[in-house]
């Protein structure tokens, strides 16, 4: 499918439409999960699982980004109310092509929407649609060969899916819709306060820091005075102490300004004690926990381990040896933390079980091995933060689940084999 050509939006969304249903889920939760493992969160497309076909993984990537983009929308549209969704698959192309358009004019009314042709003529729904994120995805993927710069510009467009969730179901009500368009340029102000703390938590700001605001300080588009107030605080610093968080009133953004926050830190490749007591400060005033700041800190470098080879942006091994063993680190301690869940996890397997029991007295054939491994994952993945946290598991060879599960639950000698 080439997504260049006319057509493309109507054929891609048709196809999506049969396997529409309402997701029964904390909505949180759920976007945080679908976002943080297509790549949208953090500014680079991951493909999810129904788009990994050959047609698609050769896609260049700011086509890519459109098949993100377009599986946020749909993932956030079908948690309103059931009605307004249509069932109908042509009805549901025409449903989310209208509220796309709808949503850029209302809430970001300075986005020139094209609603006609060079030679004058009236553009469909679908055909506008498609002109507008051509617009939107040229202007954010291509404003950097910088890895960090695409990183953080792409990166905002996670908030487009966001804020399209609050505005679908209040839509009709020029009041909702105006305190949404107020809410995202604050966020938008707030993001930029929370990089530019960030920044300035070593007390010096580094010129990729200082690069990858102005980038995202270009790519927000604030109104001019909000403009202004931002390019102040990476000039004259900002305060962690001094952040108003409250405009991230949900559970959702709270995770997204802390985890950018994160990442600005990683910015110059050296974390210093000061930046560390600053992300921490910083969880503690967006009322995450210890445990909390955690489970950021082993998603960001969950996402960072499996997409590396994909990333050709992050392809330095030293950077990668340390990521990937801070991240081993990180997760052995998690692991430990629920040892006792994991253990009644794998009693209750008793293929697992018996696997693990096999393999402390005599060497498993390669079958085993496998069979062994796609197990261990599939119990790591029902512990309550690797319910929201995607898992590498490319990364996650046998050996190495071997070596970071508690030594109490493997078997004697299992995990020297």
């Amino acid at each position: 499918m080439n997504l260049s050509e006319k057509g493309w939006f109507k054929k891609l969304i048709g196809s999506q439409a049969a396997d529409l249903a309402p997701i029964k889920d904390d909505r949180n939760k759920y976007l945080y999960r679908a976002t943080h493992s297509n790549g949208l969160l953090y500014g680079h497309p991951v493909l999810p699982r129904e788009f990994k076909t050959p047609e698609f993984l050769e896609l260049p990537e700011n086509e890519k980004f459109k098949l993100i983009l377009l599986d946020g929308f749909i993932k956030t549209a079908i948690f309103p109310d059931e009605e307004i969704i249509p069932q109908d698959p042509d009805a549901f192309v025409h449903f989310l092509a209208e509220s796309i358009i709808a949503y850029y004019s209302q809430v970001q009314p300075h986005k020139k929407i094209k609603e006609r042709n060079f030679w004058g003529k009236k553009l469909s729904n679908e055909e506008i649609v498609e002109e507008l994120l051509n617009d939107r995805l040229n202007n954010e993927t291509e404003a950097s060969d910088d890895f960090w710069v695409r990183f953080f510009n792409n990166s905002l467009l996670f908030l487009d899916v966001f804020f399209f969730g609050e505005w679908l179901p209040n839509r009709d009500s020029e009041t909702s819709v105006q305190k949404i368009r107020e809410q995202r340029d604050r966020t938008h102000l707030l993001l930029l306060e929370v990089v530019a703390a960030a920044a300035y938590a070593d007390k010096i700001v580094q010129d990729e820091e200082r690069v990858l605001f102005d980038q995202l300080l270009t790519s927000a588009q604030l109104p001019p005075d909000l403009e202004e107030t931002a390019a102040r605080y990476i000039e004259q610093g900002a305060d962690i102490d001094n952040l108003d968080l409250s405009i991230a009133s949900t559970w959702l953004l709270r995770k997204y300004l802390l985890e950018l926050a994160i990442l600005t830190i990683w910015a110059d490749k050296v974390v210093y004690d000061d930046e560390r007591q600053f992300i921490k400060k910083l969880a503690g005033k967006l009322g995450f926990s210890d445990e909390e700041l955690e489970n950021s800190m082993l998603a960001i470098e969950s996402f960072v381990v499996s997409n590396w080879g994909n990333i050709p942006f992050l392809q330095d091994k030293h950077s990668f040896k340390d990521i990937s063993e801070r991240y081993v680190e990180r997760l052995s301690k998690t692991l430990e933390k629920n040892s006792e869940q994991l253990s009644r996890l794998i009693s209750e397997n008793k293929e697992l079980q018996h696997l693990l029991e096999k393999m402390a007295g005599e060497d498993l054939n390669d079958e085993e091995q496998i069979q062994l491994r796609t197990q261990l994952l599939q119990a790591l993945k029902e512990l309550p933060t690797f319910v929201v946290i995607s898992l590498p598991g490319s990364f996650l060879t046998l050996p190495l689940l071997l070596n970071i599960l508690p030594e109490n639950i493997l078997p004697a000698n299992s995990n020297e084999s």
